[in-house]
């Protein structure tokens, strides 16, 4: 019998967690798309739980935005993680993170979580500002040593760097998905060009596929 209680215990709790793991990624995903306000019943809908369950795991709107910010933090912090553990060099370790941050949108997050959490984000001792705190810190750190390596441009703060993510994580409306991630991938070779301190053979080509005016006459046209 304690066996079983055990096993049954175990399973309620895998299953809370995966619940609220499924309401994190949904409400990531939605407020992507619509902002903080979006509708907590399409979120619990998309999530593939009812919305009593929501509001069992989140009372309140703000309790979920507060959860979402601290994933997307944790989201940064693993990448940063990785590419330190990947790169012996803080160079190629930073330029690793900036493109996974924005093949991930984490840069999308910042501008739209930001004014709800505008407080928490000031509030000393608040986990929020304590891990935006720890992660700015770690970037510092990287950009610091990437520019003692000789690497980075001295001119260069890791603001510069989170606001080149904000902007190349944020498409372009009307567009189209295809095209968007083209452009997105060449605009993100030019940014880490201009961050990179060592001087490029200027014949060297950018690592990408060209984009002609047709074929991007075509993707409007789609889009129309």
């Amino acid at each position: 019998m304690g066996t079983g209680l055990t096993e049954s215990t175990s399973r309620l709790r895998a299953d809370a967690r995966r619940n609220r793991e499924q309401i994190i990624a949904a409400a990531r995903e939605m407020f992507l798309e619509q902002g903080t306000n979006a509708s907590l019943e399409e979120i619990a809908r998309r999530a593939g739980v009812g919305i009593a369950t929501l509001y069992r795991r989140f009372p309140e709107r703000h309790t979920l935005v507060q959860q979402v910010a601290l994933e997307n933090m944790a989201l940064v912090g693993a990448e940063l993680d990785r590419a330190t553990a990947e790169h012996q060099d803080a160079w190629n370790a930073l330029a690793q993170v900036i493109r996974r941050l924005v093949d991930l949108r984490v840069g999308a997050f910042m501008p739209v979580l930001a004014l709800d959490l505008e407080e928490d984000m000031r509030s000393e001792g608040g986990v929020l500002k304590t891990r935006r705190d720890q992660l700015l810190a770690r970037m510092e750190q990287l950009v610091r040593t990437a520019q003692q390596e000789g690497q980075l441009r001295q001119a260069i703060t890791p603001i510069d760097i989170m606001l080149g993510i904000i902007k190349l994580s944020r498409p372009l409306p009307v567009i189209g998905a295809e095209l968007n991630a083209r452009l997105i991938e060449q605009q993100l070779e030019l940014f880490l060009g201009s961050l990179h301190a060592v001087a490029l053979d200027a014949s060297e080509p950018l690592r990408r596929q060209r984009l002609t005016l047709d074929e991007l006459d075509r993707y409007l046209e789609t889009a129309e």
